[in-house]
């Protein structure tokens, strides 16, 4: 696996919220935030992800997203440059415009292997089908996997929580 050199078990800051409806201007913490191209649904600017897994969990989100209506993305980054995981998760969810427009309902999940936090992003409309401490329920079954390298089930583990607690049972 490329992410195989990161030694350090990840620390996890486990924070949710963000992917609110894009705004006409950028909000100035935004500013720190580089801008980078959605890729798919699985975005792994870090490489951290083989193909294989990548491409299985962009067909589990696919999955998620026919059958929820919801749109949720993975992303990994290798940096944050400078800025705060929960503004670099929320710029991207609104740059991206993450779900539907007229419910606001989508969900980011943002990986930075070197910073070692994640952060689940939601918009609006997904707020009481996964508040916050669904969202960190989520990222806890995740970072024992990350603790051993295993980005790839750790994050398949966290979208089928996510999916479990937003209607895809």
């Amino acid at each position: 696996m490329r992410g195989a050199a990161l030694a350090a078990p990840l620390a996890i800051l486990a924070t949710a919220g963000g992917c609110k409806a894009a705004p006409t201007t950028e909000p100035a913490y935004c500013v720190a935030v580089p801008q980078m191209a959605m890729q798919g649904r699985v975005t792994d600017a870090a490489s951290i992800l083989a193909e294989e897994e990548e491409v299985r969990l962009s067909e589990r989100l696919a999955r998620y997203e026919a059958r929820t209506r919801h749109q949720m993305v993975l992303v990994t980054v290798g940096d944050l440059k400078g800025a705060s995981i929960d503004d670099f998760a929320t710029c991207l969810g609104n740059r991206w415009q993450i779900g539907r427009k007229d419910r606001d309902d989508g969900i980011l999940i943002l990986m930075a292997p070197k910073e070692r936090r994640i952060r689940v992003a939601t918009g609006y409309g997904m707020e009481k089908l996964l508040p916050d401490e669904k969202a960190k329920a989520a990222i806890d079954l995740m970072t024992p996997f990350f603790k051993n390298d295993d980005y790839g089930d750790g994050l398949s583990a966290g979208v089928e929580a996510i999916a479990a607690q937003t209607g895809d049972r």
